[in-house]
């Protein structure tokens, strides 16, 4: 490779110029923000005039969004002999390059794998990319001279190349790249992230350093948005299995303090927890068997008897109301001689005890019952 084109000196691109200028590739640069530009190249990563020759390589350094308008303004004017980009997500971009007509025998999409500290060229170092996977993701209308100019390109950025194609590359960028981001931002502003005992010694998902700036994750998560999304629906049934196998605990615990006092656990106690403490070792250990398709809603779950009277359930509702809790369903079995019965009435784990305590204090004999995960039903969603 003789010379290289980059179309945008952020940390990336600079960090892709200086990689190439040592190893002795002419760069030229390009940036319509003349003060990055600027910086770019007084950094060495390379020089602000036109090319005199044509470019082996284009390198775009541009938004995701902005991939396919500039792949195509440098095509029509013959920037370059191949060119790739290094945004962070590749579906829509191709999409997008091929709805407007862009020459995709000459592209190939990239994505190095780098976690630059701070955005923008000064944060460029020669060394970002070294030893670090840079995902490629050639269609079949991707020419053989293309894809080695930019296997070149990688090689002498000291990267190693995975080839990929673009929705498995989203899909795992969703996974293990912005779903952990998103997370992340979401319990940044809880004061327990920023207790000094959060500090365990090491950078934890806790105490993880944030990203740059938040405008370039904004378009990568809504342009990954399917991906993103699948993941979310995932770990929300992760996240209610775990609650489901807690649950039984917390009820346990609450109930014991409610109508024996704080004494210790009975044996009773241990043996009605049991099977949830293997369900609980089990999705530690990986094993438990989650839904897919439909995730799992933890409940709690009160019994309540009532007398198969006309208004008593009316009036067991209100009650339940007045204590400020959503019932999300019912089960009503009556009982043999039809003047008991039972109201099961699944409520939020976190809320079952204390409604079983406010209903024994209203008068109702009411009890925690054995609480499960239940799968929502589709035919009930759609009313």
């Amino acid at each position: 490779m003789r010379s290289a084109l980059i179309v945008g000196t952020g940390c990336v691109g600079t960090s892709v110029a200086l990689a190439l200028r040592s190893a002795g590739v002419t760069v030229h640069l390009e940036d319509g923000d003349r003060n990055a530009l600027r910086v770019a190249v007084s950094l060495g990563a390379g020089s602000a005039e036109p090319p005199a020759a044509l470019p082996d390589v284009a390198v775009l350094d541009v938004p995701p969004d902005a991939v396919a308008p500039t792949l195509g303004r440098l095509q029509k004017t013959g920037a370059a002999r191949s060119y790739t980009d290094v945004a962070g997500i590749k579906l829509r971009p191709q999409r997008e390059a091929l709805r407007a007509s862009c020459d995709m025998t000459r592209y190939v999409g990239g994505h190095p794998m780098a976690e630059p500290e701070h955005a923008g060229a000064l944060a460029a170092r020669e060394g970002l990319l070294r030893d670090r996977p840079w995902a490629l993701t050639p269609t079949e209308a991707t020419g053989t001279r293309a894809l080695n100019d930019v296997l070149e390109l990688v090689a002498l950025c000291g990267a190693t190349p995975v080839l990929v194609d673009a929705a498995s590359h989203d899909d795992i960028v969703a996974r293990t790249v912005q779903l952990p981001y998103l997370i992340q931002e979401l319990l940044a502003e809880d004061p327990a992230v920023r207790h000094p005992l959060a500090d365990r010694g090491n950078p934890g998902p806790a105490r993880s350093r944030r990203p740059p700036t938040p405008e370039p994750w904004g378009a990568l998560l809504a342009g990954n948005a399917d991906a993103v999304l699948r993941h979310l629906d995932a770990l929300d049934a992760g996240i209610h299995e775990a609650m489901a196998a807690l649950e039984p605990f917390a009820s346990a615990e609450t109930e014991t303090e409610t109508e024996a006092g704080t004494g210790p656990r009975t044996e009773t106690d241990a043996e009605r927890t049991a099977p949830a403490l293997r369900r609980l070792h089990a999705l530690l250990a990986g094993d438990a068997e989650r839904p897919v398709p439909t995730p799992v809603r933890a409940v709690g779950t009160v019994a309540v008897t009532v007398r198969d009277a006309p208004g008593e359930l009316a009036r067991l509702f209100g009650d339940v109301a007045t204590e400020g809790v959503s019932v999300r369903d019912v089960a009503i079995e009556h009982g043999p001689d039809h003047l008991l019965g039972t109201a099961e009435l699944l409520v939020g784990p976190a809320r079952a005890a204390g409604l079983a305590a406010a209903l024994r204090a209203r008068g109702w004999s009411a009890r925690l019952a054995r609480s499960a995960p239940v799968r929502p039903d589709p035919l009930k969603e759609l009313t």
